[in-house]
This record gives C-alpha cells, sequence and structure tokens, in this order.
C-alpha cells in the first residue's frame, strides 16, 4: 500500500445528534456544548417534526427579536408585565426573561388563554445568534422551541424550529397524548414564527436609528458582534465585561 500523502487531509467539525437532528460546530474545537432547555434532559421532552422557513433579513436580525421588546405588542399582541431581566447564563449566551400578557383577539390567542393562561414568561437564550432556544411558561403548560439559523445570503435565512412538548409519563399518554399535543403546539408556534418572518421582511439594521427603547436591542447587537468572533461574554465582573479565549 503506497503512502498516504501529508497533503491528503479531512478537516473534521464536531457533531451533536440531538433528536435525530445532526448539530455542527463549524470550528475544529467547539466553543460550548450543545445547548439545551434549562432544567430538562431530552428524554424529558418529544419533539414534533420540525418546519423550515426562509426569512427575508439577515441572519443576525433573527435573534434580535427575542431583545426588541416593543415588537411583542405590535407582532403579536402580547403586553409586557413588570420588568424583564437579561444576563449570561453561558460566556457564549445571552439570555432575555420577560412576562407578557395575552392581549390579542385573534382565535389562537383565545385558545391560549383558555387552555394554557392568560400570561406567558417567555425567555429567550441566544447562543451566538444562530441556535435560538426559547421557552414559553403558561399557568397551565410550558412549550419550548429551538430555533436553528443558517444564512442563505446577505439577506436570506433558512429557519430550522423544532418544538418540544413534555413527555406524558405513561405509556397512554406517550401514544396518544404526545403526539397530538405535539402537533397542536408545532402549529400554534410555527404560526407565531411565520409571523414575524413575514413583518421583518426586508428589514435592516441601522444602528442610527436606534433610541432609547431599543437599549437592550442595541446591547444585544454589541454582545453578538463579539460572540461571533469567539470572544466570551463573562459577568462575573461585570454584565458588559468581556474576555478573549483561546481559537
Amino acid at each position: 500500500m503506497e503512502k498516504i500523502p501529508a497533503f491528503a487531509q479531512q478537516d473534521v467539525f464536531p457533531i451533536f445528534d440531538l433528536a435525530g437532528h445532526l448539530f455542527v460546530f463549524n470550528r475544529p474545537q467547539p466553543l460550548f456544548p450543545m445547548p439545551f432547555f434549562v432544567g430538562c434532559e431530552p428524554a424529558d421532552l418529544v419533539p414534533a417534526k420540525s418546519f423550515d422557513l426562509i426569512a427575508d433579513l439577515p441572519w443576525y436580525l433573527v435573534g434580535s427579536n427575542g431583545f426588541d421588546l416593543q415588537h411583542f405588542r405590535v407582532a403579536h399582541d402580547r403586553t409586557l408585565i413588570g420588568q424583564h431581566t437579561v444576563d449570561s447564563p453561558s460566556p457564549f449566551a445571552r439570555r432575555i426573561t420577560a412576562t407578557y400578557a395575552v392581549t390579542g383577539t385573534s382565535i389562537r390567542d383565545r385558545l391560549t388563554r383558555r387552555f394554557s393562561g392568560p400570561e406567558v414568561t417567555m425567555s429567550v437564550t441566544d447562543w451566538c445568534g444562530n441556535l435560538i432556544l426559547v421557552t414559553a411558561r403558561f399557568a397551565r403548560t410550558t412549550s419550548y422551541g429551538m430555533v436553528c439559523t443558517r444564512a442563505l445570503g446577505p439577506r436570506k435565512t433558512l429557519l430550522r424550529v423544532i418544538v418540544w412538548v413534555p413527555r406524558s409519563k405513561t405509556f397512554m399518554g406517550r401514544a396518544l397524548i404526545d403526539p397530538l399535543d405535539a402537533w397542536i403546539r408545532r402549529s400554534f408556534i410555527r404560526a407565531f414564527v411565520k409571523s414575524d418572518a413575514d413583518r421583518g421582511a426586508g428589514i435592516r439594521y441601522n444602528p442610527a436609528g436606534l433610541i432609547e427603547a431599543d437599549k437592550e436591542l442595541a446591547a444585544y447587537f454589541e454582545w453578538l458582534q463579539r460572540s461571533s468572533r469567539g470572544i466570551a461574554t463573562s459577568d462575573a465582573a461585570h454584565p458588559n465585561a468581556v474576555e478573549p479565549v483561546e481559537l
């Protein structure tokens, strides 16, 4: 057998299998372990069939939606209650948590208030801009959504969304209730995400156009600029402190 030449090399990237989806980290070594929802293991939840949407906006604007507190009232009829919180649960993650009243009059909103509850506490955790975990806690139920983004060009982004629901403890529940529950929540969340994608079509980021009410949005973009370059955020000393990592 001939000796393999030195130039014959193959790039290798870390991968992680989750619910039949392969997640690829586009560096030789991952900057963080594969994230999941706080307080849950994959075995605790059931994934619905994923769905894809193409959004007419740059990839970096997808995650910014969770930090744009004003858009929830305009796009989703959600009214902010009390104060929100922003923190970094990991050096490469930024999280915002806020409680909203479901104030819309659509059929979906009326069904949501009736079966889930009139208020929702949403936690959005963004990992470097292209993996976003959303937990929506109502009085009577909790939904989980995972949004993966992939740039198709400078102004188009593919969104792949996986909706998760709590797994039933009984065999009958797992066989009959869980698939129906996953299908219903997938339908509601798909409509929710599509509303964002449709309303955001053509939007562009202009930092000079931000106002005082957009301060969380501005802080998000500053964080994203660092994290996407491999610069970790440290909350130990100051919420805005950063420290370089060896790449």
